[in-house]
């Protein structure tokens, strides 16, 4: 069990935190479904992340073919 400090802040117990494997400086999400609060860690995107899809359609092109295109419009 937590208490709500004056500033509303509240302490995730021990056993929470190792469950969801956040640390400190983690980002945490609330949602609030029905009566119910779900706290869930938030993902961290890489920049990686921005590229997903990216070359979605090209599916009928080898990979070959299209790093070949990339390096000659490079040049």
């Amino acid at each position: 069990m937590s208490v709500i400090t004056q500033k509303g802040q509240v302490t995730i117990p021990k056993k929470i935190r190792n469950k969801l494997n956040v640390k400190h400086g983690d980002e945490v999400v609330f949602n609030v479904e029905d009566e119910k609060v779900i706290v869930r860690k938030k993902v961290k995107k890489t920049r990686f992340h921005q590229y997903v899809g990216y070359l979605k359609h090209k599916t009928d092109t080898k990979v070959d073919d299209i790093i070949s295109q990339l390096r000659e419009d490079g040049e």
